[in-house]
């Protein structure tokens, strides 16, 4: 499906739709599709600075070259006079906002996961808490059911089903429909349908 059928489709705010299809084609590394979405964003007076906050969630989710190369094809593709900065919150506000937007996402299996990062490395615990979650998720021009369906869709292409699971439960919390859930899958699987509908189908009805 093309991003006009997409759009078409109800379940899912146009807006939404967009940054999630922007952001599993970031994943992809198909440019063509990425720009397809862009101009899809314009034609809808989307906010240049949700297409911004989406890419920028890209690091975490998609590494540095994809995302550069993202912010690279939305300057060509959508133009600015001056390189967007800020939005962000205050340093002194991030740890505190990150760790409760992970409580937030994660509800009781907190401390499970936070166990299993220190698990791992405690750096990496750390960067998880407050870089991930402190400066970039925590980031206010974009809601957190948002950010948590773009994870949906990303983490599902990329074949990440323990931590879709995660973040589909995340974004359940957050006050995202399983239809929601649902139609981010679809948009991550424009071209593979049965393919959204195995992975709604990894969530557990009550989540």
């Amino acid at each position: 499906m093309q991003p006009a059928d997409l759009l078409a489709r109800s379940g899912l705010a146009k807006e939404v739709r967009v940054l999630i299809g922007v952001t599993t084609t970031t994943w992809n590394a198909d440019w063509t599709g990425f720009c397809e979405w862009i101009a899809a964003g314009r034609q809808l007076q989307i906010p240049r600075q949700a297409v911004e906050e989406a890419l920028l969630q890209c690091v975490l989710f998609c590494g540095f070259p994809r995302t550069i190369s993202a912010f690279e094809q939305c300057n060509q593709a959508w133009p600015v006079d001056a390189p967007p900065t800020g939005g962000g919150l205050a340093p002194d506000e991030q740890l505190a906002a990150g760790d409760q937007l992970f409580s937030a996402i994660y509800g009781k299996n907190d401390a499970a996961v936070r166990d299993m990062l220190k698990g791992f490395h405690h750096e990496l615990h750390d960067f998880v808490l407050e870089a991930a979650y402190g400066r970039i998720l925590s980031r206010p021009n974009l809601a957190s059911k948002t950010r948590e369906l773009i994870a949906v869709a990303v983490l599902s292409v990329q074949g990440q089903t323990r931590q879709f699971a995660g973040h589909a439960k995340g974004a359940f919390h957050l006050g995202a429909s399983r239809e929601e859930v649902h139609e981010a899958l679809v948009t991550a699987f424009a071209d593979a349908p049965k393919r959204a509908a195995e992975w709604l189908a990894r969530i557990p009805p009550t989540s």
